[in-house]
């Protein structure tokens, strides 16, 4: 049966194809390898690799077996990785991520206002989509995570921060007609600047217009929102994105208008659930409250 070591040694040698370089990378002795590679053939029953012009090339059973030591070894990586992030750290630090809309509004907001009140704090701050946010949860990567309303996840907490409504960022028309809102069956569903539908905007507007009988086919689909009012600003469409993002947009060439009826959606922040919030996040969650209300409806 292989062991742990047999399953490290393995990997660096599909890493580097050289015991000498998998010896550096493991930081053992070159003989040390061959021996854990040797020990790990006589317990499989077969050859794991082949020497061919001075190079460790992989057996034909190797390469079946290196996608299954890949994912053990990532497990391991992130089993460390819990291990240390759930170690006591000082009180005096703050890991926050987001999506990239809250992380160009919002949390430089709560950010700014939170470090005049405790300027003794220190901030991590990472952008990620949704998914990935929670993922970094899990691994304890992070101690807060900034984002719309996500499906529920076992181990994760969500804690409502504000709530708003979408915007339609359309190519800048005539401004004397004035017009504040735009019903969304007016919007031309093929000039419409996508949303990916694993993002949780594209998922709520995808649900929103085919309740109206829409069904939108873009040409043009994007991740992240600013890309979106971006391409609308560019006359490649329109699109419909959160209140933070808009605004952002509110002084360019673009026409910002409410959509009817509503569509609303709310902002969170996530934690563990796995350990207790610090008391200077527990309190920066409030801060971050402070500033969605200003892009509240």
């Amino acid at each position: 049966m292989l062991q742990l070591r047999h399953i490290e040694a393995c990997h660096a040698v599909f890493q580097t194809g050289a015991i000498t370089r998998a010896a550096g990378l493991l930081g053992i002795s070159q003989p040390a390898v061959s021996k854990l590679i040797k020990h790990a053939e006589q317990q499989l029953g077969f050859r794991l690799f082949e020497r061919i012009k001075g190079r460790l090339v992989p057996t034909r059973e190797a390469e079946m077996m290196a996608p299954e030591i890949a994912k053990v070894f990532d497990q391991l990586g992130h089993l460390r990785r819990l291990g240390q992030n759930l170690a006591p750290h000082g009180q005096g630090r703050i890991r926050v991520g987001c999506i990239p809309s809250l992380g160009m509004s919002v949390v430089p907001d709560a950010i700014q206002r939170f470090q005049k009140a405790h300027p003794e704090i220190s901030y991590e701050v990472s952008t990620q989509h949704t998914a990935q946010l929670i993922q970094s949860l899990m691994a304890q990567d992070l101690d807060i995570a900034v984002t719309f309303d996500p499906e529920p996840h076992m181990g994760i907490r969500a804690e409502k921060l504000g709530h708003s409504n979408l915007l339609y960022v359309g190519p800048a028309r005539d401004r004397s007609a004035q017009r504040k809102e735009i019903r969304l069956p007016e919007i031309d569903p093929q000039q419409l600047i996508g949303l990916m539908e694993s993002d949780p905007v594209g998922r709520l507007l995808d649900r929103e217009m085919r309740s109206v009988g829409m069904v939108a086919t873009p040409a043009i689909r994007v991740q992240t929102h600013s890309i979106a009012c971006k391409l609308a600003e560019k006359g490649c469409g329109a699109t419909i994105v959160d209140a933070y993002t808009a605004s952002s947009f509110k002084d360019r060439a673009v026409e910002i208008l409410r959509v009817k009826p509503d569509i609303g959606l709310n902002t969170v922040a996530l934690h563990s659930d796995l350990r207790v919030l610090s008391r200077h996040s527990a309190a920066f969650i409030r801060y971050l409250k402070q500033a969605c209300s200003a892009y509240s409806d």
